[in-house]
């Protein structure tokens, strides 16, 4: 992903807490490249019944998924790491973080605590955790993402939504939430080699693909838009005095 600022201005030109520009400009250039190469591969059909050139749209349709999951992929995780940015640039201490803020903040220490016996957690550790809870600093590091094992599938979203303290996505994905564990299995079976990029474009006609293309754009957008809305109020990352 492209370097970006969290931080863009409002039509007051005050400075946002969450600015989604940057963000959905990326995830609309990656669809744009989708459509490109499903018009380059769509190979019309001539008077005597032959393709006018090498009919490679099958194996398009099935790259076209894989490209799908890359542009929710880099979507999601940039939501995360723009949620951390603004949430540091605040500039309020790890004590007046919400607690679902509060768990980025002491991340790190947190993992340490897998790593140690379970005396040492009585030894110092622990206690380390509960001091960085109430430091004057904020500890956050922008780049962890919530990864809940699901890879990337619908659970993951949940998991992402309620960590982040969003509404449940369901509803704002619409006809696109059905959809995100299919192109996640074929993804994967993609790039894990069980499947050919022509195998999983099978499945698909041109028409289908690109509704999904136009589904995918406007539904992720929508959730992108559902962020912003709520995240451009400084209540959603520190608690009230």
């Amino acid at each position: 992903m492209g370097a970006s600022s969290s931080l863009g201005t409002n039509s007051l030109g005050r400075r946002a807490l969450f600015d989604k520009t940057p963000l959905e400009k990326e995830f609309r250039q990656r669809i744009t490249v989708i459509r490109k190469i499903l018009d380059a591969t769509d190979v019309p059909i001539n008077s005597t019944g032959a393709g006018s050139g090498a009919d490679i749209s099958r194996e398009a349709r099935g790259l076209s998924v894989v490209l799908l999951y890359a542009a929710y992929e880099n979507l999601l995780k940039g939501i995360s790491r723009t949620l951390l940015e603004s949430a540091v640039k605040l500039r309020v201490g790890n004590k007046r973080l919400r607690p679902n803020f509060q768990v980025f903040a002491i991340h790190s220490k947190l993992q340490a605590l897998t790593d140690i016996s379970s005396a040492h957690i009585w030894k110092g550790s622990g206690r380390r955790v509960v001091d960085a809870l109430s430091e004057n600093t904020c500890s956050i590091n922008s780049n962890i993402f919530p990864n809940d094992g699901s890879h990337m599938k619908t659970k993951q979203v949940i998991t992402f939504c309620e960590v982040y303290g969003l509404e449940a996505p369901a509803t704002i994905l619409g006809d696109a939430w059905g959809r995100i564990n299919t192109v996640v299995s074929e993804r994967n079976s993609v790039a894990h080699g069980q499947q050919a990029p022509e195998e999983v474009g099978r499945a698909y006609s041109i028409a289908e693909i690109r509704k999904l293309v136009d589904v995918w754009e406007t539904r992720w957008c929508d959730f992108l838009a559902e962020v912003e809305k709520k995240a451009s109020s400084r209540d959603f990352y520190r608690a009230p005095r």
